[in-house]
């Protein structure tokens, strides 16, 4: 199970670069990425998948100590295991600053390979036993789905890469109609399997780089990564159709869900606001009848300020129309 894992191994020195990555691909089957000096190691981290660091102390432009530091001080990536690796710098002192800039191992002897790999394999087992622990903590234990504490951490990593690189993203939100009286007439553990179907249906129908989550009692959400409005009106649509596929257990009843959809423009400042303007989507599809798609355009900047009803268009169907939208701010109540 820890082949899986990807190590970083940084050093200046191309002769210990080669024997330490024979020693972890090769004698322990890690996957393991290289960089010459602490800056190249830096960029490694802050884009791949990086679950253990081994960096040498002394190499140009930046030091493995000041590498730990810059480790540790990024929220992202500030939990991965730094273990240096050197012998020019072995004193009681280089051990303490080593502690202090974050390292959980300092191994002063280049040649005991057999106490990297073990060293590397017991902060991997440890690093695996807190993803678990994480991952359950994000996790809607109902549905399987993403819950709203990780929905909303990555709902701001999207609106940053967007706003950074201009990338497009949708976010959808979802709410079945009338689940009140579901759980009324048939009970909530038909209302809780009715969930689970619908978490199903919202997952089998988006891609493995979406984010499907449930954020409420009946409201799920998805935030579509690289698509632009045209494109979450189509999957929106499709996931109308599919969720309508779902009967109730023991009774037979369709479920039905109101759609709202917005991407992610200049005009929003954050999440927040693309939430804003999804939720008032939806509310728009539950004025308008329910079981239908409601998608929000942002306003030119000259139309900022009039009426609310501006930019947002429905869909049943194959019909569309021009409706109006509202904010309501009871983001924790049944719409139904």
């Amino acid at each position: 199970m820890l082949s899986k894992f990807k190590i970083l191994l940084v050093d200046d020195d191309p002769d210990k670069r080669q024997l330490l990555r024979f020693a972890l691909e090769d004698l322990a089957g890690f996957s393991v990425l290289t960089a010459n000096d602490g800056v190249e190691g830096l960029a490694a981290v802050k884009s791949q998948q990086i679950d253990l660091v081994i960096t040498d102390v002394m190499m140009p432009r930046m030091d493995g100590f000041e590498l730990a530091r810059c480790i540790r001080a990024n929220p992202q990536t500030r939990f991965i295991p730094i273990i240096i690796q050197t012998a020019a710098r072995g004193t009681a002192h280089d051990l303490r600053q080593g502690a202090e800039a974050g390292a959980l191992g300092y191994i002063t002897d280049p040649t005991d390979l057999d106490l990297l790999i073990a060293r590397a394999h017991t902060l991997l087992d440890f690093k695996n036993y807190l993803d678990s622990c994480e991952e359950a903590a994000f996790i809607d234990h109902l549905t399987g789905l993403a819950n709203r504490r990780r929905f909303e951490r990555q709902l701001a990593r999207e609106a940053s890469r967007t706003q950074r690189y201009g990338r497009p993203f949708c976010l959808l939100l979802v709410d079945v109609d009338l689940f009140k009286d579901i759980n009324d007439t048939y009970g909530h553990e038909v209302g809780d399997e009715a969930l689970r179907q619908l978490g199903s249906t919202l997952q089998v129908g988006t891609r493995g780089i979406d984010t499907a989550a449930r954020i409420g009692g009946d409201e799920f959400a998805v935030i579509l990564t690289e698509t632009d409005y045209a494109f979450g009106l189509e999957v929106a649509e499709r996931l109308r159709l599919a969720i309508k596929q779902i009967r109730v257990p023991d009774g037979g009843r369709a479920i039905t869900a109101s759609l709202g959809l917005a991407e992610f423009s200049h005009a929003l400042l954050d999440g927040r606001e693309l939430v804003a303007a999804a939720d008032a989507a939806l509310y728009e599809a539950k004025r308008q009848g329910r079981d239908r798609v409601v998608g929000h355009t942002p306003a030119a900047p000259e139309e900022a300020n009039s009426s609310p009803a501006r930019g947002v268009s429905t869909r049943q169907g194959r019909g569309w129309d021009e409706g109006g939208g509202r904010w309501d701010d009871r983001r924790e109540g049944s719409r139904e």
